[in-house]
C-alpha cells in the first residue's frame, strides 16, 4: 500500500497457461484511480477480464480452431476491459469516474507481446541494459515529445500523474501494441508508478547486475520506494526468460 494511502488500488497477476507449443506466460500490472473503493474494483476488472480473453483464446486454439493473431486477441481483450468498466461506472454512480492503467506482457513462443494503456511502465533488461518498452500516456510524455519539457523537467513536474489514456474514463481507447523477439536472460520488471516514481530505471539495473535473486531484488525496489516515502500503492512484477 505504501506509506500514505489506506487501500491498494493497484492489482498485479503472474499466470501460466499450458499449450500444445509450450507455457504462455501472462504478466499484468494495473494502477486504478477514482477513490474509494472505485480504482480497486477497476484495476482488477481489467486485469479479470484480459485474462479470462487470453485464457479463452487458448482454449478456442487448443480446440483446433483457427484464430486470430495473440497481438490482436491481446488489443481487443484490453478495449473488452476497458467497456467493462466503463458500463460499470454508469451503472454505479458511487464508482463514477473510476479508471485504470493497465500494461499486460504475454511471453510465448519466444516472442514478448506487449500491451498498454496509462502510465504503469515495461522494463527490458538485456545484456546488461536496461530500457523502458511501453510509453507513458501522460500530460507530462506529450509536453516532452512537443520538446517543451525535457525530460528532467518532466521527472519531477507536478503534473507527472496526470494522464492522457486510462480504462474506463471513456466509452473506447487505443491500446498500444507491440511485439518482439525474446532471448534467453531477458529480464522484465513490470511498474506501477508507485514504484517507478520512487526507484529510477539504472538503480533497477544495477540491483539485478549484483546478481540478486529476483524475488529478492523486487523486494529491494519495493522497500526502496517506502524508505522514499512511499506515497503511493507500489506494485512490480519479474520474469526471466529462462531457456
Amino acid at each position: 500500500m505504501g506509506r500514505v494511502r489506506d487501500s491498494n488500488e493497484d492489482y498485479h497477476r503472474v499466470k501460466t497457461f499450458q499449450t500444445t507449443k509450450g507455457p504462455l506466460v501472462f504478466l499484468a500490472v494495473a494502477d486504478g484511480m477514482g477513490g474509494a473503493a472505485a480504482g480497486e474494483y477497476a484495476s482488477k476488472i481489467a486485469v479479470d477480464v484480459v485474462t479470462k480473453a487470453i485464457s479463452d483464446y487458448v482454449d478456442f486454439v487448443a480446440n483446433g480452431n483457427a484464430a486470430i493473431p495473440l497481438e490482436k486477441a491481446l488489443e481487443k481483450s484490453i478495449q473488452a476491459a476497458n467497456r467493462t468498466i466503463y458500463k460499470t461506472a454508469l451503472e454505479f454512480p458511487e464508482r463514477d469516474g473510476m479508471g485504470t492503467t493497465l500494461t499486460v506482457l504475454i511471453l510465448y513462443e519466444r516472442k514478448g507481446i506487449l500491451g498498454h494503456v496509462g502510465d504503469s511502465r515495461a522494463h527490458l533488461v538485456r545484456k546488461g541494459q536496461v530500457q523502458q518498452i511501453s510509453k507513458d500516456h501522460s500530460w507530462v510524455e506529450e509536453q516532452v515529445e512537443k520538446g517543451i519539457l525535457t525530460r528532467e523537467q518532466a521527472e519531477n513536474h507536478q503534473y507527472r500523474n496526470l494522464l492522457a489514456r486510462a480504462l474506463g474514463t471513456r466509452p473506447q481507447v487505443t491500446v498500444d501494441v507491440l511485439s518482439f523477439p525474446i532471448s534467453t536472460g531477458d529480464t522484465f520488471i513490470l511498474t506501477s508508478d508507485g514504484l517507478h516514481n520512487q526507484v529510477r530505471i539504472d538503480e533497477f539495473l544495477d540491483e539485478l547486475n549484483r546478481g540478486s535473486a529476483l524475488q529478492m531484488a523486487l523486494e529491494y525496489f519495493i522497500g526502496l520506494a517506502n524508505q522514499r516515502g512511499g506515497p503511493d500503492n507500489i506494485t512490480g512484477v519479474i520474469a526471466q526468460v529462462m531457456t
